[in-house]
C-alpha cells in the first residue's frame, strides 16, 4: 500500500517526499500555510515502488503535478524524474509496458526540488504549490491493474553473507538458498549466466559435520567424494594440477601440509601456517587455475582449526564435495599432530571463505529442489560459538548473562527494559537466530516486570 497523507483530495498537486518522513514535510507545508493546496503527501523509498506512485497518479485523475522534495537516498527521485523526462531508467522495474503508459506520463508533470531539499528550503516547495495548484480539470482516468513482478536477480551485487552450521548438507542447503534468493545474474567466462554472492563464510563445528558428511551421498557417488579426498591429501597423477599435487609437491614450497603440521605441532602460537596452491610461473595465464587458493591451520586449545579461501566456488557442484574433503583433511592434520605432540589434538573450527559464490544457469532448478528439500531443516537449532545468554527478573531489574560454552560468566548487565540491554550488546557479532531469540526473551523479561508476572526463560 501506498505511505501517503490525504491533506486535500480536490487538489491537482503531490508531493513526493522520496526518503524524508512525509508527517515532516506536511508540517512543513502547514507552517507555511499551503497545505490545503496539496492532495497528497507520500514516500518513495525505493525505484520499484515508482510503480506503486504511477498506480496512485491512474487512480487520481485530479493530480496533473507531482513535486519531488526530499531525500533521495536510493535513486528513487532520479528514476522517477527521468521517467517523466521521457526517459527509460535501466535500474526501473515497471509493470506495465511504456506505451500503456504513456497518456499518464504526458499529462502529469514533474517537478524537481530535490536540490532545493537539499538547501533546506521548504519555502520553494511552497512557491512550487501556490504556481502549480489550480483544481478542477480531470484527465481521462487510466486503468491500470497492479501486477507484481517477479525478480530474476537481485538489482545489485550483494557481498557479505556468514553462516554457521553443524550439519554440512543444511549448510549447503542454506547457500544455495542464499544465492538464488540474493543473488545477482551475471554472465561468467564461460558463456553462461549465472548467480552471483561475493564474501560468502561458512563456519562450521567441524566434528559435527565429519559425522553428518554421510548425507552427502544422497547427491553425490562416494566414490567421487573420497576420490576428492584422495587428491587433496596426495594430488593426482597426470592432472593439470590437483589441490593435492599444490600442497604436497608444490613447484616452489614443496610439501607445504608437512611443513603446516610441523608448524604447528613446533609452535602452536603460530599464524605462519600456510599452504597456497598459486602458482605464479603456470597460473596467471591458465584458463583453469585452482579455485582454492589458500588454508590456513590454527592451533587453539587443543583444538585444530582450519580456514580455506576459495577465489571463486560454485556452490551447488563444487561446494559440498570441497567442504567434504576439507573436513577428512582436517581429520587427517588433527591425527598429524596428535602423534608429534603427544596430545590429543581433535578437529574444531572449519572456516570456509569464498570470495565468488555462485550457481550456474545449468543448475537453477537443482540448486532449488536442494532447498526445497531441506528448508524444513533451517529451523534446527545451532549452538553459537559465542557463548549462551541467561535472562533472569529480579526484584525490579531484569539481570542478562553472557555465558561462555562450559557455562562460565563473561558478561553481567542489569537493566528495567529490553531497549535499555540490547543497547549494550554488540548483537551484529552474534548469530542472527541468536540476536533474534534474544530480543524476544528480553522483552517477554520487560513484559514479566512490568505486569508482575514470574518470568521463566524458554518457558513459551
Amino acid at each position: 500500500m501506498p505511505d501517503v497523507l490525504v491533506l486535500n483530495p480536490e487538489s491537482n498537486v503531490a508531493v513526493a517526499t522520496l526518503w524524508t518522513k512525509k508527517e515532516i514535510v506536511a508540517g512543513k507545508l502547514r507552517e507555511l500555510g499551503v497545505d490545503g493546496k496539496v492532495n497528497i503527501v507520500g514516500t518513495l523509498y525505493t525505484r520499484y515502488g515508482v510503480n506503486y506512485l504511477l498506480h496512485t497518479l491512474s487512480q487520481h485523475p485530479e493530480i496533473d503535478t507531482v513535486i519531488v522534495f526530499g531525500a533521495d537516498l536510493s535513486g528513487s527521485g532520479e528514476a522517477l524524474v527521468e521517467l517523466f523526462r521521457g526517459g527509460s531508467p535501466e535500474s526501473l522495474r515497471l509493470m506495465w509496458p511504456l506505451e500503456e503508459l504513456k497518456p499518464l506520463l504526458d499529462a502529469v508533470r514533474v517537478l524537481d526540488l530535490r536540490e532545493a531539499f537539499r538547501r533546506g528550503d521548504y519555502q520553494a516547495l511552497a512557491d512550487a504549490v501556490n504556481k502549480s495548484f489550480s483544481p478542477g480539470v480531470r484527465r481521462q482516468r487510466l486503468s491500470l491493474e497492479l501486477k507484481e513482478v517477479r525478480a530474476s536477480s537481485w538489482p545489485v551485487q550483494v557481498a557479505g553473507l556468514s553462516l554457521v552450521e553443524e550439519d554440512v548438507v543444511r549448510a549447503w542447503a542454506k547457500l544455495l538458498d542464499a544465492v538464488m534468493t540474493w543473488g545477482f545474474l551475471k554472465e561468467s567466462e564461460y558463456g553462461e549466466k549465472q548467480k552471483q554472492v561475493l564474501g560468502a563464510q561458512v563456519v562450521l563445528y567441524a566434528e559435527k559435520a565429519l559425522a553428518s558428511s554421510h548425507r552427502l551421498s544422497e547427491f553425490f557417488p562416494r566414490e567421487e567424494l573420497d576420490r576428492h579426498v584422495e587428491s587433496l591429501l596426495r594430488g593426482v597423477e597426470g592432472a593439470s594440477y590437483s589441490y593435492g599435487e599444490r600442497l604436497r609437491r608444490h613447484r616452489e614450497a614443496g610439501d607445504q601440509l608437512e611443513r603446516l603440521v610441523s608448524r604447528l605441532a613446533s609452535s602452536p602460537s603460530t599464524r605462519r601456517a600456510v599452504a597456497l596452491t598459486w602458482d605464479f610461473q603456470v597460473d596467471p595465464s591458465s584458463s583453469d587455475p585452482p579455485c582454492l587458493l589458500a588454508v590456513q591451520g590454527d592451533l587453539s586449545g587443543g583444538r585444530y582449526n582450519q580456514l580455506a579461501y576459495f577465489r571463486s566456488h560454485d556452490a551447488y557442484a563444487g561446494w559440498p564435495v570441497n567442504v567434504y574433503g576439507l573436513l577428512r583433511l582436517m581429520e587427517h592434520v588433527s591425527l598429524q599432530l596428535s602423534e608429534k605432540t603427544g596430545r590429543n589434538v581433535r578437529p574444531g573450527f572449519l572456516v570456509v571463505f569464498s570470495a565468488s559464490l555462485h550457481v550456474y544457469e545449468h543448475d537453477f532448478a537443482r540448486a532449488r529442489e536442494v532447498v526445497d528439500r531441506h528448508r524444513r531443516e533451517f529451523a534446527a537449532f545451532v549452538e553459537d560459538p559465542k557463548g549462551n545468554f541467561l535472562i533472569r527478573v529480579e526484584g525490579c531489574r531484569i539481570v542478562l548473562e553472557l555465558r561462555d560454552q562450559e557455562g562460565v560468566l563473561v558478561q553481567s548487565l542489569t537493566g528495567s527494559s529490553a531497549r535499555e540491554l540490547l543497547s549494550q550488546l554488540n548483537l551484529d557479532a552474534l548469530m542472527p537466530r541468536h540476536a533474534s531469540y534474544l530480543t524476544r526473551e528480553l522483552i517477554r523479561a520487560e513484559e514479566a516486570l512490568r505486569s508482575g508476572r514470574e518470568y521463566v526463560q524458554d518457558s513459551v
